[in-house]
């Protein structure tokens, strides 16, 4: 991580580099010093970098080195640019060097020199011509490069460019050489069934053993070893992963699902992967793809060496070592490879794409997002887009008309993951919040049903965007804000009520009834309800305080309760208007058993007689408590019905 330190400026003074610019060979160190002491000191930024915690080059010992330097040649160190374990292989990550090349090349910079321990720490560029760049980037802007710990110091003669080219080489020389021992290390590492290093795939963990492989902890993730001396190993993880692992194999090799399809169940039951997210296609695909699954640990199959890309190794050069029982069958792995072989690793051009999606034509009759995706062998949709833009596109090229469907919300086009995340980000920047009216009436997303299938869950989503997630009483209490801040709340069925016409109300059903109580606030048909009161002043209680009626405890009102139903006058819940549905609040038994029923005296179900029917409740509250509509069939006991445009009824009677 790179760090920026500066402190208070101070006035220029003449640049040491124009000065020995204009001298020429006759700027020897005498004049320089002399030029110094008579124009005061030269304000330097210095630039501290160390790979690894190695004391030699620790940044505190840079800057101690740098500041000694500074003193005994006259510089004043008003800023500090450190990247703090960074490699020098390239300017990658090193975010403090690109700012200072940056501030060195403004036209108005504030240090006149870079102080930099020695060649190495300004890098170890593979490339020695690289490092020069840099530095000559720096001369031209009128900011010099000085290496305080290197025998030329400041000297500007020709022998020093050749010098300060040889270490250039040598310090990328010491990265290759270090490269070398370091893979060759991690071999024999290896071979012995040691971990190097990498992410472990989800259902394993990495086990920390001491030298004669006696078990100290297991690692959790980020966490590393403290011991040289010490080797880590891996292990099967928890039963429940294990089975996991076991499931994707049986649905992939026996059931034929693809990946997608698997992430998709996987997310409708909830099984969650690492760091509480949902199991996703990658990691799935990697599930699959991963000899660990056989009980063998794999290394050396691709090879990266100095921040290069990656290369995948023959088979011939992989280390294998087998480290505990496997997981799934040998056989049922290699039948997944032989699968995953044939759908992944193609690179898909037009013309290519054009030929898979009229095969796919001519075999289905039709083409959709989801056929597309689940076909093995054709292109993802995500790579159709890609190529033509959009699928509808792709459809005109192949001569192909879709026919026409409802859209979602209101874009029905193809929506990528990346496009539904970056608009629920507009949204909630554009609202301040998110609800599924408001993607529903965003053009900028689909319908929340879309997102929903392919997310698992709104929050899943909204989650996955980075954005908070609020639970239903913190969304309930925005609205009420909302309600209440638009004046919504003063009016209730065409009534405007204030906080006096409530309050006179409940002196009025005090003094007609002796009693004030939910249910007669919710059935007296002259009042709103209690839920409104509620809203209004926060509780019952509450309202009675400001409306000065009396206070009684609890036991005080069950009293009064138990005496008005003794004597019949005890007001239940009832409808306050017709076609009002009640507050239903069913165990899983007693909503399988009206299902039942319902399908009894219908022939057969659907979700539009469920909601017709009052005394079950609504289906997306059957969706809700038993994940799907089919589901709740399923443990009611119904079947599918031949020849039915409804799915679902009785068995026949045998």
């Amino acid at each position: 991580m790179g760090y920026v330190f500066r402190t208070s400026s101070i006035s220029p003074s003449l640049s040491l580099v124009c000065f020995i610019e204009q001298e020429g060979a006759n700027a020897s160190p005498s004049r320089i010093m002399s030029v110094l002491s008579s124009n005061g000191p030269i304000r330097a930024a210095q630039y501290l970098r160390m790979s690894s915690d190695n004391q030699r080059y620790s940044t505190e010992n840079q800057q101690n080195t740098i500041s000694e330097y500074a003193q005994q040649h006259g510089y004043s160190i008003v800023a500090s640019y450190i990247d703090a374990g960074k490699s020098g292989l390239s300017l990658k990550g090193r975010d403090a060097l690109k700012q200072l090349l940056s501030d060195a090349l403004a036209a108005q910079h504030s240090f006149d020199a870079i102080l930099v321990l020695d060649v190495s720490r300004w890098g170890r560029f593979q490339n020695p011509d690289q490092a020069a760049h840099y530095e000559f980037l720096c001369r031209q802007a009128g900011v010099r490069v000085v290496y305080c710990a290197e025998p030329f110091g400041e000297d500007v003669a020709p022998i020093t460019t050749i010098i300060k080219h040889l270490k250039r080489v040598m310090a990328g020389e010491y990265s290759r050489e270090l490269s070398v021992k370091l893979a060759r290390a991690h071999h024999q590492q290896a071979q012995l069934g040691f971990r190097q290093g990498g992410k472990l795939i989800y259902g394993f963990r990495r086990l920390l053993v001491d030298a004669t492989r006696n078990p100290r902890q297991i690692l959790n993730s980020g966490e590393r070893k403290a011991l040289s001396s010490d080797k880590v190993i891996v292990i099967p993880g928890p039963p429940e992963e294990l089975a996991v692992i076991r499931r994707i194999f049986r649905l992939y090799v026996r059931y034929q699902l693809s990946v997608s399809e698997i992430a998709k169940r996987f997310a409708k039951a909830g099984i969650k992967g690492y760091g509480n997210n949902p199991l996703g296609v990658a990691t799935i695909r990697h599930v699959l793809s991963n000899e660990l699954c056989i009980g063998q640990m794999t290394y050396n199959v691709t090879t990266k060496r100095l921040q290069g890309r990656a290369i995948k190794n023959p088979e011939r050069l992989w280390i294998r070592f087998s480290g505990f029982g496997p997981i799934v069958t040998v056989t049922q792995f290699r039948k997944a490879q032989e699968r995953l072989s044939r759908s992944v690793g193609r690179r898909w051009d037009k013309g290519a794409i054009i030929e898979s999606l009229r095969s796919l034509l001519a075999q289905k009759g039709l083409l959709s997002q989801a056929l597309i995706n689940d076909t093995e062998g054709a292109p993802s949709a995500e790579t159709v887009v890609n190529h033509f833009g959009s699928l509808h596109a792709a459809y005109a090229a192949i001569g192909y008309k879709p026919p026409a469907r409802p859209p979602f919300g209101i874009n029905g086009r193809y929506w990528s993951e990346k496009a539904v995340l970056t608009g629920l980000q507009k949204l909630y920047a554009a609202e301040g919040r998110i609800s599924n009216h408001l993607i529903d009436s965003s053009p900028g997303l689909p319908s929340e049903v879309y997102i929903r299938r392919h997310f698992g869950s709104i929050p899943d989503a909204i989650r996955q965007a980075g954005l908070p997630v609020l639970s239903h009483s913190q969304i309930q209490r925005r609205a009420w804000r909302r309600r209440k801040a638009a004046g919504c709340d003063d009016y209730y069925l065409g009534v405007c009520w204030t906080d006096a016409k409530l309050l006179r109300a409940l002196h009025q059903l005090q003094k007609q009834y002796g009693y004030i109580s939910a249910n007669l606030l919710d059935q007296n048909g002259g009042t709103p309800s209690a839920y409104y009161f509620v809203k209004r002043f926060g509780s019952l209680t509450k309202a009675k305080t400001l409306a000065k009626l009396p206070a009684e405890t609890h036991s005080q009102i069950m009293l009064a309760a138990l005496k008005r139903k003794k004597e019949g006058k005890m007001i239940g819940r009832q409808q306050r208007h017709p076609g009002q549905r009640p507050g239903l609040r069913y165990r899983s038994d007693d909503i399988l058993l009206g299902i039942r029923r319902l399908a009894k005296r219908k022939g057969a179900i659907s979700a539009r007689l469920i909601d017709e029917e009052a005394n079950l409740p609504s289906s997306a509250t059957v969706i809700h408590h038993f994940g799907s509509l089919s589901a709740a069939y399923q443990l009611a006991g119904l079947i599918h019905l031949d020849g039915k445009p409804v799915r679902f009824g009785l068995p026949p009677r045998k």
